[in-house]
C-alpha cells in the first residue's frame, strides 16, 4: 500500500506535513503545488495557540520540507486539475493521494489512477458542503471530520473514518482548529492502517444535508459560543 500527499502553501498543509513528520510517518510520495505566495504574518498569540495543537502556523510548508530533507515534486501553480499535475500523477506508483486543496477534482484527475482522500470538516451525510464545522458548532456544540474517497459528487464518497471533537475554546476556528482536527484524523487513519484494511462505508448520496458558505452573522455566533462560558442547566 503506497500513500502520497498533495500539499499547498496553506495552514492545512502545514498541519498535515508537520504532524506526519513529528510522528515519524514517511509517505511514499510528496507533491507540492507552490505558487510562492507571500506568507501571512501571524502574531505571537496565534502562533503559541497553534503550538498547543501540535503545529507551527508560522512555518511555511517549504521550510518544513527543507529542514527535514524531504524528497518531493514541486509545481509552480495551485490547480488540482492542471494537465501537468495529472501527467505526473499518472507516472507515479501510489494507491492513495491525500488531498489538501487546489480546487474541485474533475473527471480527468479522478480517473488518473490513485484514489484521492479528503478530510472533510463535517460528519457526513449530515454535514456536506462548505464551512460545515460552523453549522455543527451551532447545532451540536461539537465538530467532526469525515475522511472519504473522493468521487465526482460533493462529499458523497465512500467513508474511511469519522471522528468527533469537542468544539474549540478559542476564536481561531479557521486557522488552527480546522487544520488541527483534520490532521489528527489523518494520523488516526495511518496509524490504524485503515486504508490497508479497506473497510469503507458506502454513502447514499440522496441522504443527508448540504450546507453552503456560512453567513457572517452565523459564523460570529458560532465563534462566540466557543469563547463564552456554558450556563449550567
Amino acid at each position: 500500500m503506497k500513500i502520497g500527499i498533495i500539499l499547498t502553501p496553506d495552514t492545512r498543509s502545514k498541519a498535515y506535513i508537520q504532524k506526519l513528520i513529528s510522528n515519524s510517518i514517511n509517505l511514499d510520495e510528496i507533491i507540492f503545488m507552490n505558487n510562492r505566495k507571500i506568507e501571512q504574518n501571524y502574531n505571537k498569540d496565534i502562533i503559541n495557540e497553534s503550538l498547543k495543537f501540535g503545529f507551527d502556523i508560522s512555518k511555511p510548508v517549504s521550510q518544513t520540507l527543507s529542514e527535514h530533507k524531504c524528497t518531493f515534486k514541486e509545481f509552480d501553480f495551485i490547480d488540482i486539475n492542471d494537465p501537468r499535475l495529472i501527467q505526473y500523477i499518472s507516472s507515479i506508483d501510489v494507491d492513495y493521494l491525500i488531498f489538501t486543496g487546489g480546487g474541485i477534482l474533475r473527471q480527468d484527475i479522478l480517473n488518473v489512477g490513485p484514489k484521492f482522500i479528503h478530510l472533510h470538516p463535517g460528519i457526513v451525510p449530515s454535514y456536506r458542503g462548505s464551512t460545515c464545522f460552523y453549522y455543527s458548532i451551532i447545532n451540536d456544540c461539537n465538530v467532526g471530520v469525515t475522511a472519504f474517497i473522493m468521487d465526482k459528487n460533493l462529499d458523497t464518497g465512500d467513508i474511511i473514518y469519522q471522528r468527533v471533537f469537542s468544539k474549540p475554546n478559542h476564536i481561531y476556528v479557521d486557522d488552527i482548529f480546522d487544520p488541527y482536527m483534520r490532521s489528527e484524523t489523518l494520523l488516526d487513519i495511518i496509524k490504524r492502517q485503515l486504508l490497508e484494511k479497506g473497510k469503507f462505508k458506502h454513502q447514499n448520496p440522496n441522504e443527508g444535508e448540504t450546507y453552503y458558505i456560512v453567513h457572517p452573522v452565523l459564523k460570529h455566533i458560532a465563534i462566540l459560543s466557543c469563547t463564552l462560558p456554558i450556563n449550567p442547566s
